[in-house]
Formats: C-alpha cells, structure tokens, sequence
C-alpha cells in the first residue's frame, strides 16, 4: 500500500495525539531523554517524540522521508521554542557519521523499516552502550463503541484495512529482533486519551488507512460518514483507551 504522510501532515500535526507525561517519566527513568544525550528520531513525523525530548534538554536530530511531516515537525518545534535538527531522510540511510548518537527512537513506525538494512544501520550509528526505543500508541482495538464503528467505517473505505495482520507486536520480544539485539526491558500500559468529535475525526483522517492511503476526494467522502456516525453514537466529548508499548534494545 503507498502512503502520501504529507497529506496528512495538517491533520497530523494537529490532531493525532502525543505520548501522555508519564511516557516520558518512565523513559527518563530508563535512561532515555536525559539532557545532553543525542537521539536520533527516526520517522519523527510531526515531532512526537522529538519535541518532548528537546525540551527535557536533548539534543535531538529527527529524520522522516515525508516532505510534508518535516514542514509541520519544523513549525510545531518553532511553536514550542525548542531547537531540533530536522531532515528529510529514510531510517536506512540517515547520512549521519558513525556511533555519532547515544539514542536510537522510533515511535509507530518501525513496521515501516526495511529490517535488514537496520540490522547495520543501528549498530553503525550507536555509540557504545547506545540504546534503541521502539515505541507504539494504538487505540485500544478491542473496544466497541465509537472504536468499532470507526473501525467499521474504515474497513468499508479502505480494503486494507480489512486485510491488516493484527497482534504484529503482541510477543515481548519480535521475531524481526531476534539475533542482532537485545531486549533490555518491556513496558506496556494504558492511558485514556480525551477526544471530541472533531478531533477524533481529526485523528482518523491522519492515519495510515484514510488521509495517508486514499485520494482527497475519497477521504472528503470518509470524514461527512464519519461525521453522522459520531453524531449518533459519540457525545460531545468522551475518552479513547490507548495501549502504550515501550522496548529498549541494545546491540548484541
């Protein structure tokens, strides 16, 4: 499936939400974040990891290949008064110097990755004792509701949707991290994340089956459905249970 992020980026940047505090409290508590480290973000899309880590004081380099991703992640850094080096660059090849960084992050993409290319990449760009995060945020699938209906709706719209492999990132330890890393330590949890109509309609324009994969006309035509659907199931304001997942990896 090809996905045009920068479409996106609008309502990427202003409706998909970020990581809860105490995400980062328990990064920090793991040694990831603290001020003066270099991290390499890697699909930083609008700067949900890299920002927050700037402004605890590190310094951060965030690279995504989407155009788009990068113009809004540079705007949204100017708004929160941080400095963060962005560039337009795949994970693969970063252009970066060899064990320039202490930090590898990549937040809800790492599916994305070609795996064999990154089983050199990482290593090459760590330092000793480097650290690689990957992390997810993903509403809870499990739930009806307003969840069930838009995933519903979603799957009508968008065939791929309805073909996605499900619990990719159930084991503790992945397959794709077997003999080239090591898992350090898990963390999974879960938060309610507060949404409106609005920017539940927002946040699901801007994700990978809607804005990212369909054609404008096609998603203008997803979001008026989505709009009476949550007219009749959602009240003005309601919560969305999310499930946080945090591993940190080093190199074998």
């Amino acid at each position: 499936m090809n996905l045009n992020w920068s479409a996106t980026s609008r309502d990427y940047l202003r409706y998909r939400p970020g990581y809860p505090r105490q995400f980062f409290t328990l990064l920090r508590q793991l040694g990831i974040g603290p001020a003066g480290r270099h991290i390499l973000d890697l699909g930083c899309g609008t700067g949900a990891l890299a920002i927050p880590f700037a402004r605890q004081g590190a310094r951060v380099t965030a690279v995504d290949p989407s155009e788009g991703q990068i113009r809004a992640a540079k705007a949204a850094a100017r708004g929160h008064g941080v400095k963060v080096r962005f560039a337009v660059a795949s994970a693969e090849k970063t252009g970066l110097p060899d064990h320039s960084v202490d930090t590898i992050t990549a937040s809800m993409c790492w599916a994305y990755f070609d795996i064999e290319r990154m089983k050199s990449e990482v290593p090459r760009l760590l330092r000793p004792g480097g650290l690689l995060l990957v992390s997810t945020l993903i509403w809870d699938m499990s739930v009806g509701g307003i969840v069930g209906g838009t995933q519903g709706l979603i799957a009508r719209h968008n065939a791929d949707a309805r073909r996605r492999e499900r619990g990719k990132d159930t084991a503790v330890i992945p397959d794709w991290s077997r003999n080239w890393l090591r898992l350090k330590t898990f963390h999974e949890f879960k938060a309610d994340l507060p949404f409106s109509r609005e920017s539940w309609r927002g946040r699901i324009r801007a994700c990978r089956w809607i804005g990212a994969a369909l054609s404008r006309e096609q998603t203008e035509i997803f979001d008026r459905e989505h709009t009476a659907l949550l007219r009749r199931i959602a009240p003005a304001k309601f919560v969305i249970p999310h499930r946080i997942t945090i591993r940190i990896f080093e190199p074998l």
